[in-house]
């Protein structure tokens, strides 16, 4: 289905749309439950609980969806292991924790950065790719865009803080490094298979950090499990969307719509959270996705 250029620009734009609701999903989760800004561990375990929910999800997406023949002698458990480790585990520690200690609107800026980051890390990583001066016009912009958004108080009393903006930032460097990673050594590996076994991986992981470094105790009520299944069906919905695209379409070709994630997150941290969308932060958005689509435009 999603071979189909049609349905993959329309179902790119439903993942999107999904990333960018979890941002208010995470917050709302974390008031829902009452989790204190410093534990950490509690953070960790719900996220966790998160990704291993959204690997059942994604096996039962294999099930229903799946098309492809996987022969088990082909699988490179290697490369998805290492996949679960940094695109769940590392990735998602600290996007957890930094989320806690920025605004949404904030963090979503800051994740448009991701196709920066990815031009970066596809020139050292891919071969055949050549930096031009489009790609560096869009750096300038994407860099100056985050600058701009952590000048003055904007939404944040503190300004720039590593565990905020800096676990953001390197969260989505590591996202990023998946992507590529994924183009370059993931075209062989089934996506449903991939994305799902990833999942399990990484939560496991997370699911024992979190019980061993958690305060307090999680008493989850029905809100907050409607919560944790809606941030699992994004999980394992936006990601295996993504990835089946990328098999088929030319990331280059997509990436642009990469540029609604961060216009989502921010209406809907605006809509659902009441924070409130500076002057600073509305340059730095403008700045950022300004650099995102000079950079998509020269890829088309």
């Amino acid at each position: 289905m999603l071979k189909n250029k049609k349905n993959a620009i329309i179902f790119s734009i439903f993942a999107m749309l999904l990333w960018g609701s979890a941002i208010p999903t995470i917050k709302t989760t974390y008031h829902v439950l009452d989790v204190s800004t410093t534990d950490t561990g509690a953070k960790i375990l719900i996220a966790g609980m998160r990704f291993f929910l959204a690997g059942l999800i994604t096996f039962l997406y294999l099930r229903l969806f799946n098309k492809e023949k996987i022969v088990k002698s082909e699988i490179n458990w290697k490369f998805i292991i290492i996949i679960g480790i940094l695109q769940t585990f590392i990735q998602y520690i600290l996007y957890y924790i930094g989320l806690s200690h920025i605004a949404g609107v904030k963090s979503s800026i800051i994740q448009a950065s991701n196709s920066f980051i990815v031009v970066i890390l596809s020139l050292l990583l891919l071969p055949g790719d050549k930096i031009n001066k489009n790609m560096i016009i869009a750096l300038i912009l994407g860099t100056a865009g985050i600058i701009v958004t952590n000048l003055g108080k904007g939404a944040s009393s503190e300004g720039f803080k590593f565990t905020g903006d800096g676990f953001i930032l390197i969260s989505t460097s590591i996202n990023a490094l998946c992507t590529v990673l994924i183009r370059k050594y993931g075209q062989k590996e089934n996506s449903y298979f991939l994305m799902a076994n990833q999942f399990i991986i990484g939560s496991i992981l997370m699911i024992i950090t979190g019980l061993l470094l958690k305060d307090g105790s999680l008493v989850f009520n029905i809100r907050a499990v409607i919560l944790l299944i809606y941030a699992a069906f994004i999980s394992a919905t936006a990601f295996t969307i993504w990835t089946v695209v990328l098999k088929y379409h030319s990331a280059g070709e997509f990436g642009i719509y990469k540029l609604f994630v961060p216009l989502f997150g921010s209406i809907l941290s605006v809509l659902i959270l009441g924070e409130a969308f500076t002057l600073n932060l509305a340059i730095g958005m403008v700045l950022v996705l300004g650099g995102s689509l000079v950079l998509n435009l020269n890829k088309n």
